[in-house]
């Protein structure tokens, strides 16, 4: 009863650390992971050390339980029993087709238990499930491969594409690519064979080619997607009319035609005339989208696109909150694993914050609730966590079903105080005062200054 009753203390103390520890055993069991490594691996296999302890390492790493791999495997080497060598090796190894085959059934596990949780998921478009696309290219590294110690250029290690499930704000498919120099775009060809039917993809312009836009038809999926200058052939079929306006602006719609050499294909223009222009001096924006009247008016296509940025903020979790570039790994496929497992922790995350949903309500978790308070409260709580409970009271959980597993969450987040992680609301941008230089006197002391003022 020992051990039972120390987890009662961390479920009083900390639910929302109770809740990413079960989520993680019962997403990550080592027979799941292992069995994702064997259907994806094409030329790589594993011997002593086993791909659901390389997950584990670079998940501590990921979630900055450990401030690096070398200090993750120091933690759990005498689990592992394989040297660092070993382990480095494996990373550098990783085909990126399973870092790929992680994210997306994972994702799928983590979907089904999100579910079986009562008013989840959120509906953008209804009858219809909306996907974000968005690229993101991996930060520099350090020059720690051999062959790049005689440059001083950045090393790219790679960039992703990643869809986030907007429902249920999971990243549920990465596609990964090694070279840091290649275009997004010349991705889109591998991301169209995992395109589902009936899905809507919303992107931005950098996605709108006469490729990808064919292609999602042919796939017989829709698209909202913002129209670029350049990377269309179209022409107009109808005049342009007003239909109202949204809170950025007023709304027009017209009916053009795209040509891809003998095709063609007729789509909605929803001009949104802005009452305030963009960053990039554009006063209008043009979205695209086959998605017919009676499935989305003009104001629901608009107010799709104008949620796209959540894939961005995704991506500024993985990169500040969480822990998705190591600058320590300069080999691609190394880094982009690295990425991956961030991706992981990420969707562990949104499985937690959807059973808070469901029992706090939507609007206060999304409004009010700061992801780096939240994970930072977790991960404080992880250490001590680790060595009070036995492992046996967490493997209760990697058999739960999706439904157990739900039901076990929900329960748990009634304990959780939201107020412990307030979110800062973000004020007017404010004009910076101009600065003087410093290049004849480097420093100043700050007391003097403020003395200064305090005189005038």
């Amino acid at each position: 009863m020992l051990p039972k009753s120390i987890l009662d203390r961390f479920v009083q103390k900390c639910p929302a650390a109770v809740m990413v520890r079960a989520t993680l055993e019962n997403l990550l069991r080592p027979e799941r992971l292992n069995q994702i490594f064997d259907d994806a691996a094409q030329r790589q296999y594993l011997k002593k050390l086993v791909f659901s302890d390389v997950v584990a390492v670079m998940m501590a790493v990921a979630t900055r339980t450990h401030q690096s791999v070398h200090a993750s495997y120091l933690a759990a080497k005498q689990r592992l029993g394989v040297t660092s060598t070993a382990l480095y090796s494996k990373l550098n190894r990783l085909e990126p087709g399973i870092s790929e085959a992680l994210v997306h059934e994972t994702a799928a596990d983590a979907a089904a238990v999100i579910d079986a949780m009562p008013k989840v998921p959120r509906e953008l478009l209804p009858g219809f499930e909306v996907q974000f696309l968005d690229g993101n290219h991996l930060a520099a590294t350090e020059h720690r491969v051999m062959e790049l110690r005689r440059t001083r250029q950045g090393p790219l290690p790679g960039q992703t594409l990643a869809i986030l499930d907007a429902q249920r704000d999971l990243i549920t498919e990465l596609v990964l690519c090694e070279d840091g120099h290649a275009q997004e775009r010349s991705l889109l060809p591998e991301l169209l064979e995992r395109i589902e039917a009936n899905k809507v993809i919303a992107a931005d312009r950098n996605f709108c080619t006469t490729k990808f836009l064919f292609g999602l038809v042919a796939r017989q999926a829709n698209f909202i997607i913002r129209q670029h200058k350049v990377t269309l052939l179209w022409r107009k079929l109808g005049k342009r009319t007003q239909i109202g306006r949204i809170e950025t602006g007023v709304l027009f719609e017209q009916a053009i035609e795209l040509v891809d050499e003998d095709k063609t294909l007729t789509v909605r223009r929803i001009t949104v005339k802005l009452d305030k222009p963009t960053e990039s001096g554009d006063v209008e924006i043009h979205i695209l989208t086959n998605l017919s009247g009676e499935q989305a008016t003009a104001k629901q296509v608009a107010k799709v696109y104008q949620k796209r940025w959540t894939i961005e903020s995704a991506f500024q979790t993985l990169t500040d909150v969480l822990r998705c570039e190591v600058e320590t790994l300069g080999y691609p496929k190394a880094a982009l694993f690295s990425f991956a497992i961030a991706v992981l922790a990420y969707n562990t995350y949104a499985v937690v914050k959807a059973a808070l949903r469901s029992v706090h309500g939507t609007e206060k978790v999304d409004e009010e609730v700061s992801d780096y308070h939240l994970m930072h409260d977790v991960v404080s709580t992880h250490v001590g966590m680790e060595i009070a409970v036995e492992e046996s009271v967490w493997s209760t959980y990697e058999s739960l079903s999706a439904c157990g597993l739900a039901k076990e969450l929900l329960g748990l987040a009634k304990g959780v105080q939201l107020s412990r992680y307030p979110k800062k609301k973000r004020g007017p941008k404010k004009t910076q005062p101009r600065k003087k230089s410093g290049t004849a006197s480097p420093h100043i002391a700050t007391a003097r200054v403020l003395a200064k003022s305090k005189r005038k």
